[in-house]
């Protein structure tokens, strides 16, 4: 299945393209996409903001054909 990946603000350094589309295997939840896209395990375990199809989600979530997921850093403010 192929799954497009935005990666946005400072998650882009850890990352070789921000953009990207991904083959993967059926059933792939989005942690073991952040394992293939080469987030260090520190940050995985961080709470990133996923996005599949413009609605929030947990890492578990299994990704179908032509999701598209976009990672976000957590945002705080005052």
């Amino acid at each position: 299945m192929k799954v497009n990946v935005k990666v946005v603000g400072p998650l882009q350094q850890y990352v070789k393209k921000p953009k990207s589309q991904w083959d993967l295997q059926e059933g792939t939840v989005v942690n073991k996409l952040l394992n293939l896209l080469g987030f260090p395990e520190k940050i995985r375990k961080m709470p990133i903001m996923i996005l599949v199809n413009m609605k929030f989600c947990k890492s578990d979530v299994k990704l179908k054909d032509g999701d598209e997921v976009i990672l976000l850093w957590p945002v705080g403010g005052g």
